[in-house]
């Protein structure tokens, strides 16, 4: 954990909790953003900073077992793997119990712990879960919320990976058509696909599942979609490197046992899997994300889930939604879906943003300040949303 004290504090102390994504993203890593680029947020309120557990230093669920030299052009979840992580992890823990409502417990221990009585909250992906689950059980200890890319308990991951990729897809290949220097270097970019795809499945190198899924992964930043018809393009060419993700080259940690013992227990069991498949099925990306859980889930042990988990958030806490238009995996609709029994909600649809806004222009200019402006009034009416029309991707990578 990390506290980053506020620089002019307030005489009744006020905090903001960072949530981040995954299931199985250490938050700690996220200081020097708070430190640097973000010292608007911390002006009156101190950041508290918590590695869920199993993440980071807090016990950490990793699986190396995963990472094999090859892993960009492996399958996920490789079943021999998981029952080598799952056998070593529960050597010392429990893995039935890192689930959601765990780490509710802990974040409001380290709340009351801190002395705080009441928190804002930022969440991302994941995090805006770990957030609605908070607000439902401990209302009366957030002041506010502000949530990016939600992802209410019902949505179920990865049940829509295939289905809300494939509009952010189409929408990617109609941006490119409509950009000058796109199109010229990249025509027919839908075709381009198909011919890489068709390569792949001849040369055995890779299998087009495995492909799609890390161009779908791409596509969650604005940098990494207009990276992508390039990828496309290279791909089609014969080169498999594009699928290797900065992330991995720069040792992007993702503690794996964490995802599946939340994704295993609280969402595969629960959704009607056929219909999935048969949706999954209509798209470029097909269920290849669907059979690779299912596989891993069948090895991996299912922590029991609270009645309520599902059941949707009631509260008058004022909460910011802010969705991307071309978000490949969270779309907006599930934003609204989560604002309904939130009143004192207000939902702002950045057209240019994937699942995360990095990359765009305005970050500094319009949405850090917006963001801050809500923290600052707990009012979502008070948020100026005209600038977020304005926040652009950058060019088209040639």
């Amino acid at each position: 954990m990390i506290v980053i004290s506020a620089a002019k504090p307030l005489k009744q102390p006020q905090a903001l909790f960072d949530l981040d994504g995954g299931p199985g993203l250490a938050d700690t890593k996220n200081a020097g953003f708070y430190l640097t680029d973000g010292t608007a947020y911390a002006e009156t309120r101190d950041i508290v900073l918590i590695d869920q557990r199993g993440t980071g230093g807090s016990n950490p669920l990793d699986c190396p077992e995963f990472d094999a030299p090859d892993k960009a052009l492996q399958p996920m979840f490789p079943v021999a793997a998981v029952q080598s992580c799952r056998a070593r992890l529960s050597r010392s823990a429990d893995l039935t119990r890192y689930t959601t409502d765990d780490a509710v417990a802990d974040l409001d221990d380290v709340r009351r712990a801190l002395g705080y009585a009441k928190i804002d909250l930022f969440a991302l992906s994941y995090g805006t879960t770990l957030a609605l689950r908070y607000v439902q059980r401990h209302e009366n200890r957030v002041r506010s919320a502000v949530l990016l890319s939600a992802v209410p308990p019902s949505a179920m991951p990865p049940r829509h990976h295939a289905t809300a990729a494939q509009p952010a897809l189409d929408q990617l290949i109609a941006d490119c058509a409509a950009d000058a220097s796109c199109s010229s270097r990249y025509p027919n970019l839908r075709a381009r696909l198909k011919e890489a795809l068709d390569k792949l499945q001849i040369s055995a190198k890779v299998t087009p599942s495995v492909a799609m899924e890390r161009l779908r992964t791409k596509l969650y930043s604005p940098g990494g979609a207009r990276s992508e018809p390039n990828l496309i393009d290279r791909l089609a060419k014969g080169d498999i490197s594009v699928l290797w993700s900065e992330n991995e080259r720069a040792g992007f940690n993702y503690f794996d046992g964490v995802y599946l013992t939340i994704t295993c227990s609280e969402s595969l069991p629960f959704f009607d899997e056929t219909e999935a498949r048969k949706n999954a099925q209509k798209t470029v990306f097909g269920d290849y994300r669907l059979t690779r859980q299912r596989e891993a889930c069948a090895n991996w042990p299912r922590a029991q889930v609270k009645n309520d988990f599902f059941e949707p958030v009631r509260a008058r806490v004022p909460v910011l939604f802010l969705s991307g238009n071309r978000d490949p995996v969270t779309p907006g609709k599930w934003a609204e879906e989560a604002a309904q029994g939130l009143p004192n909600s207000r939902l702002i649809v950045i057209t240019w943003a994937g699942h995360i806004v990095d990359g765009l222009t305005g970050l500094d200019s319009c949405f850090d300040p917006q963001v801050v402006r809500f923290l600052e009034t707990a009012d979502p009416k008070s948020v100026d949303d005209r600038c977020f029309a304005s926040m652009m991707p950058p060019p088209f990578k040639m």
